[in-house]
């Protein structure tokens, strides 16, 4: 091959490899894009950081009463027969896993360590000043998390309102920030297609409510959720969508953070527009309005979908009337911890036996800003 032929090829393949990482059509995607922005930052005056992170299947290693935490709890305590009967009720893998899995007090530990390091990689080992967690057993390893691992982040306040989910994952809140009055977990009013569907909707997870007090006085209001997973009817989701388009509409002069695990695939927004249409319609959706650099927080069916999302009031606008703003260059997916990165790509879920990896999802991060701080 003459040396013209062989520049031409190597001009070619170049431009190739940039296509693909400027998500061109017919490019895939080499490994996660994020954690290029702020979350690796120090924060200026006046700025609050805020994070939502599914941690994956926090339990703790005791039985909780009236609900399914078979699976996670030690081999010690799984000869009882209703912890046995509770994991024949499973089938094929979650059934073997049930059975055998040692969740004991060291592997709790390793797990809890792990979320710790990934919470503390941003804002220069602080952690985020508001912290939105998905997938959070109960209080007793809320506490556990904050007091024995998250000493650095000082975190005031700890929520967590026990929901209907049965199989027992909640949604929790930490943060620096003062509470402001009582904390409210809200059902989604649910209406299914048949009474299987509505059975089971019945159990699925509310919305949390905690309000809270900005530096500059003005309260902040805060919103984590666990919708219903792609396992399930996307009507489900739809309706979940619109309960709190609903909400955050009657909100619009108010300063509030939505966010958690919306379980919103890329595909489905594509088809749905349940980001851009409806809750882009009465809120600024973080990851459409900057993280450009961004592939997503969850690698869904091999496609990278933001199933966790933040959402701001559109008072906290550029134009805005709000005392903060948010900040659109700021949106960033976490991915400052190697220990949480499987194969330089995707999230690495935890592995009870090596104790590696954290959770199957990556921690989406935004911050605003004081208005009168430039």
């Amino acid at each position: 091959m003459s040396d013209p032929m062989k520049k031409l090829l190597t001009f070619l393949s170049c431009l190739f490899l940039i296509a693909c990482t400027t998500h061109l059509p017919g490019c895939t995607s080499t490994g996660p894009k994020g954690s290029k922005g702020s979350a690796a930052t120090p924060k200026l005056e006046g700025e609050i950081s805020v994070m939502t992170f599914n941690v994956e299947n926090l339990f703790d290693t005791s039985p909780d009463k009236d609900r399914e935490d078979f699976t996670y709890l030690p081999l010690a305590l799984k000869t009882k027969p209703e912890i046995i009967a509770g994991c024949n009720m499973q089938k094929g893998f979650y059934k073997k896993q049930c059975l055998e899995l040692d969740w004991n007090e060291s592997v709790l530990a390793k797990k809890l360590q792990n979320i710790a390091e990934v919470v503390l990689s941003v804002d220069q080992g602080l952690g985020p000043d508001v912290l939105l967690l998905v997938e959070v057993e109960n209080e007793n390893v809320l506490n556990r998390l904050n007091s024995q691992y998250l000493q650095k982040a000082g975190y005031t306040t700890a929520v967590l309102i026990e929901g209907p989910d049965e199989r027992g994952i909640d949604t929790a809140v930490l943060s620096r920030l003062p509470l402001v009055g009582k904390p409210q977990l809200h059902k989604i009013p649910y209406k299914g297609q048949n009474p299987e569907d509505q059975k089971w909707m019945n159990r699925s997870r509310g919305i949390l409510e905690v309000v809270l007090k900005t530096p500059a006085g003005p309260n902040l209001t805060t919103f984590t959720t666990h919708f219903p997973s792609q396992r399930n009817p996307r009507y489900w989701r739809e309706q979940s969508v619109m309960y709190m388009k609903e909400k955050l509409k009657t909100m619009q002069n108010e300063m509030f953070v939505f966010g958690g695990d919306l379980n919103i695939s890329q595909d489905e927004e594509e088809e749905t527009g349940f980001f851009e249409k409806h809750l882009g319609e009465v809120s600024l959706v973080a990851h459409q309005l900057g993280c450009q650099h961004c592939d997503g927080t969850y690698d869904f069916r091999n496609t990278w979908s933001f199933l966790d999302a933040l959402v701001f009031s559109k008072s906290m606008s550029e134009t805005g009337s709000a005392a903060y703003q948010f900040i659109p260059q700021s949106v960033d997916v976490v991915k400052l911890t190697k220990n949480h990165i499987y194969k330089g790509r995707s999230p690495k879920r935890f592995d009870e036996k090596t104790g590696e990896g954290i959770s199957d999802h990556f921690p989406l991060y935004a911050r605003i800003k004081l208005r009168s701080v430039k």
